[in-house]
């Protein structure tokens, strides 16, 4: 049944895949004849072949098989190896503690079985998985555990694998450096690492070499990246390996677009992208083919450009690469205001503002807030200009960016120059930009550098000094992104030699700067751009309709869930309010029948005490119609009291009613003072005696009858026989005996 199952899931889920995944599907056919270790092993190959992938439901859906299998085989090994790829699977699916879990189960377990492959892997994962949630400061402390960890397997029989993830552990950990504005701390570390390794192979070398290169290239250092990044190149020309090569053409190819050396920087990107189209890498062509583009624009060739920039954009939109897409918007922001589409460059600098914060990546969004001021500046709009440069300064000196802080004091002098017209605040500002282009070696921002102090020195009349510094930016234009930068420079040069009275070289820069005025406007060039920017909409309209789409279905899915959950929430409340109902009806009849039972109760319990008082009063009156015999008893013979005193006390005695314990006590005190010795002589010989047994003896001693003694207790004459009966029983006395007769032994024996 267990295979049946696999097989129809297989056929119900993965037929779209059928033809793409041929290995697994035969690796599924064979499991179907396998059982134990090798139905494990089957599988575990499956969900390593998918854990290459981003698929992380169907990871966890075989690594959960393997880890199930695992269990039931006792098999460490394979439990091992499915919690990885179930780890793997929860990465992919962006759900990082429970990833977290399963990794820190893998590095426990892979340490305990001395599994040093697993336990480099694992440390790797933990790693990503920080970076992917963006706990950056965590993700720099696992990748460097997984930098010495894979160091030291150099020497061991696990070198080849150890130095496959030096690779990608020291390239994750450089960009996780970028990713937490942490670039200075990164270039440290790397570099202590060159000193410290200096004897390991070209190869490793080249490693560090092309990491740190990348972290100068983010505007701390040209130079400096490009002293690396050759020294990367010639050992990945040597080695002959493609991937290597690719990579440095590629880096080789930012450094010099950034240097603002166009032809260099196109030179290397044509060598990068022939070797991503011998790969078939769509991801590496889309890549080169944007950057190549700007280079072409860049270098005068806007057709090339914009046709390179936009079919790279293609692709990423196509793949939903997110990074990717961020980065073509900042591109086309900058192509944008380069052609005075100022109104489209804000859009899509927007866009990448907001895709680079959702990111964290704060490098590439004070970039952005710097092209957008630009813009702003372009279109003479002060207030903005002033509010995004804010924004660039604040952003630029938390994440200790040069290049953003240099960016930012070059924008300051140009408002200060062609606004305020404060010579002094512009000469402020420049020298401060002059100290960080120091430390970045930006050409574009020394080529602006030198055209605003050119323009400085005009507006002071220092024309020397002014033709020097616009002489310098003139040679180094075309690094300048803006085209009327460019023709501003020319227009400057142009004055400058009017006021030195050299008309013809002020003729030649006037020429100079009509063309490049013209290029900005020539219709052709403006129309294809526009031609461009409204396939690329019309492209996103398309794209937006596809992920409509995609969200109606699961609207549509969503809601049929929400009415199955309400429909059946309603049948459970209607169920649960029936039963409830019925509980509720049967707890009513339970008290109602218990209240019955209660009532019926009082009912008899009023009957026996109607039936009680009734026989009550029925014993008073007997007791009162007794007072009433002995009182004319009394009354006809007085002889057996000596005092007349005594006579009218037993008298008054009788007319009350002896219904309490103070009555008796009454009572028994008057037949004390009569017969002094009489109850202690009784409570002496008969010790065991109770007071109601002592009433009964003093009512015999009186000589009453038995009907008078029960009107006195107020008990029924049959009572008071049992009362003499059990009194008879308990004295022990004999058959012939009786009370009478134990009372005047008591008495005689007394009067001796």
């Amino acid at each position: 049944m267990k295979h049946l199952f696999l097989y129809i899931f297989v056929w119900l889920f993965f037929i779209p895949n059928a033809f793409c995944n041929n290995k697994i599907d035969s690796l599924l056919n064979i499991s179907k004849k396998q059982e134990g270790k090798d139905y494990l092993n089957t599988y575990l190959k499956i969900a390593e072949d998918f854990s290459y992938g981003s698929n992380g439901d169907t990871i966890i859906y075989y690594a959960e098989i393997c880890h199930s299998q695992a269990l039931l085989l006792n098999d460490d090994i394979g439990r091992l190896k499915a919690l990885f790829y179930w780890g793997c699977g929860l990465y992919s699916s962006k759900q990082y503690n429970s990833s977290l879990e399963k990794v820190n189960k893998v590095i426990s377990l892979s340490k305990e079985l001395e599994r040093p492959r697993e336990v480099l892997q694992a440390y790797y994962l933990k790693a990503r998985i920080y970076q992917g949630s963006k706990q950056y400061n965590k993700s720099i402390k696992d990748f460097q555990k997984a930098y010495r960890y894979s160091i030291s397997l150099f020497e061991s029989e696990n070198k080849e694998f150890a130095i496959k993830y030096y690779h990608a552990i020291v390239k994750q950990l450089t960009y996780t450096y970028w990713y937490a504005a942490e670039i200075q701390t990164g270039i440290d570390f790397i570099h202590k690492e060159l000193n410290t390794n200096t004897s390991f192979s070209e190869d490793l070398l080249r490693v560090y070499y092309t990491n740190i290169s990348f972290l100068y290239n983010r505007g701390i250092d040209f130079r400096k990246a490009e002293t690396y990044l050759l020294k990367a190149a010639e050992i990945s020309n040597k080695s002959g390996i493609k991937d290597h090569i690719y990579m440095d053409q590629a880096y080789l190819g930012a450094l010099y677009s950034n240097l603002g050396t166009h032809s260099k920087a196109i030179t290397h990107y044509e060598n990068a992208l022939r070797i991503a189209k011998n790969q078939n890498d769509n991801n590496k062509v889309s890549y080169i083919l944007q950057n190549l583009g700007l280079n072409y624009d860049a270098n005068g060739d806007l057709k090339k450009g914009v046709d390179m920039i936009f079919d790279g954009i293609r692709i990423f939109i196509e793949k939903e690469d997110n990074y990717a897409i961020a980065k073509a918007y900042q591109h086309l922001g900058r192509l944008m205001i380069k052609w005075h589409s100022f109104k489209d460059a804000d859009k899509y600098l927007h866009k990448a503002i907001s895709m680079h914060n959702e990111r964290n990546l704060q490098y590439m969004a004070i970039t952005d807030y710097a092209n957008i001021a630009l813009s702003k500046y372009s279109q003479f709009d002060k207030d903005s200009t002033q509010y995004y440069l804010d924004i660039l300064k604040r952003k630029a000196e938390k994440h200790n960016a040069p290049i953003g802080k240099c960016s930012y004091f070059i924008m300051k002098s140009m408002l200060s120059l062609h606004f305020d017209k404060n010579p002094q605040d512009v000469f402020m500002n420049l020298k401060k930009a002059d100290e960080y282009c120091a430390i970045t070696k930006s050409t574009t921002s020394r080529t602006y550098i030198n055209k605003i102090y050119g323009d400085y020195y005009l507006m002071v009349d220092s024309l020397l000094q002014a033709k020097t510094y616009l002489t310098k930016a003139w040679t180094k234009r075309n690094s300048i992104l803006m085209l009327k930068d460019r023709s501003n420079i020319a227009q400057s040069l142009s004055e400058v030699y009017k006021n030195l009275n050299q008309t013809d070289s002020a003729y030649l820069y006037l020429q100079k700067a009509d063309s490049i005025n013209k290029k900005i406007h020539h219709r052709e060039d403006v129309l294809m751009l526009y031609k461009k920017d409204n396939e690329f909409t019309v492209l996103q309209a398309k794209e937006k309709q596809k992920a409509l789409v995609k969200e109606n279905k699961k609207l549509f899915n969503r809601i049929l869930l929400i009415r199955a959950f309400y429909i059946i929430l309603s049948l459970s409340l209607i169920s649960l309010l029936v039963i409830y109902m019925k509980k509720r009806t049967r707890r009513l009849k339970t008290e109602i029948q218990i209240k019955e039972k209660a009532r019926e109760q009082l009912k008899q319990q009023s009957q026996i005490d109607k039936t009680t008082i009734e026989k009550n009063n029925e014993l008073i009156r007997i007791k009162e119609e007794t007072i009433e015999e002995l009182k004319e008893k009394l009354t006809s013979n007085q002889t057996i009291f000596s005092t007349e005193e005594e006579v009218n006390e037993l008298e008054a005695l009788l007319s009350v009613k002896l219904t309490t314990e103070d009555d008796w006590d009454n009572y028994l005190q008057l037949f004390s003072k009569k017969n002094p010795n009489f109850i202690p002589t009784l409570k002496n010989r008969y010790q065991n005696l109770s007071r109601n047994e002592i009433k009964i003896f003093t009512l015999i001693k009186l000589g009453l009858t038995t009907r008078e003694m029960s009107g006195i207790l107020m008990i029924s004459p049959s009572s008071v026989n049992t009362a003499r009966y059990r009194l008879r029983k308990k004295l022990k006395l004999e058959v012939d005996q009786k009370l009478e007769d134990i009372i005047e032994k008591m008495i005689a024996e007394t009067q001796v």
